[in-house]
């Protein structure tokens, strides 16, 4: 006897198998996405080192990614894959000659396939950024601390921390700098542009801070937080209401199939987030 045989088996026919549906997606809505809303409610209010400790250099080099993408389109003259990758292969050998350890050397390759990941798409096959993860991967498996790494690892951001890839991220942009930065930065920092999602955010995070004094870094880190706060609220209310709109279809007059299909993308997409 399944779960959806429930109802009628054990409590009679005036309980309905949407009944279920409705139930077990309201619960889902009110404990979990509520619950995430007002984490970032009250993160906003008084806890942002708490909240900041959460994002990862995953989450920043996504943003590093995209930043560094956008300024390869903007600053070069005659855009193309080929050109941009030939710039980055000359950035790659001038920093290989400041640094000496492999993670920093990793790092920047890191960083650089992000970049090409953004600009190409993803591919099945001859991806660019994949011969840069391949190389991070081999230079941080010369140490013994490093040696069980996978590409995996290696693809999420491990073993880097978010303020490295922050800082990498700040000194290639400046070696790249064509005279054309400080606009491309102050465009990127327009307080109307709009965000889409949380990658728009870590890349505004990276372009608030490049160049920023000692005193200034504080405040700017905190206007960023409250407006990435404003963002995961507004986030939750909306997954909120698909999920809702999910359930209403599953129960109401439209076929039962349609509604159960968005309520499970919806449900797969909260359940795997990261907390």
């Amino acid at each position: 006897m399944g779960l959806l045989d429930l109802p009628k088996n054990l409590l009679g026919k005036a309980v309905s198998k949407a009944s279920v549906f409705s139930a077990v997606g309201g619960f889902a809505t009110e404990r979990i996405l509520s619950r995430n809303r007002k984490r970032w409610q009250q993160a906003k209010a008084r806890n942002m080192e708490a909240l900041l400790d959460q994002v990862s250099a995953y989450d920043i080099g996504r943003g590093a990614g995209k930043l560094l993408a956008g300024w390869l389109t903007y600053a070069l003259p005659e855009f193309s894959l080929e050109h941009a990758e030939a710039h980055l292969q000359r950035l790659l050998s001038d920093m290989d000659q400041a640094d000496s350890l492999p993670e920093e050397r990793a790092l920047s390759r890191f960083i650089v396939s992000k970049a090409l990941f953004r600009l190409e798409g993803f591919k099945l096959s001859h991806c660019r950024y994949e011969a840069y993860q391949s190389e991070a991967l081999a230079l941080l498996r010369k140490n013994p601390l490093h040696k069980k790494l996978s590409r995996n690892d290696v693809f999420l951001g491990q073993p880097f921390a978010p303020e490295e890839v922050i800082g990498a991220t700040h000194r290639i942009l400046l070696m790249l700098d064509n005279g054309k930065l400080a606009n491309y930065i102050h465009a990127e920092c327009q307080p109307d542009k709009r965000l889409r999602n949380d990658t728009d955010h870590m890349a505004r995070l990276i372009a608030l801070t490049l160049g920023c004094e000692d005193e200034a870094l504080a405040p700017a880190i905190s206007r960023w937080f409250d407006t990435y706060c404003d963002f995961k609220i507004e986030e939750t209310r909306q997954q909120e209401g698909l999920i809702n709109t999910s359930i209403n279809t599953a129960t109401g007059t439209l076929p039962t199939s349609v509604g159960l299909d968005l309520l499970g993308r919806v449900g797969k997409a909260v359940f795997t987030r990261k907390p």
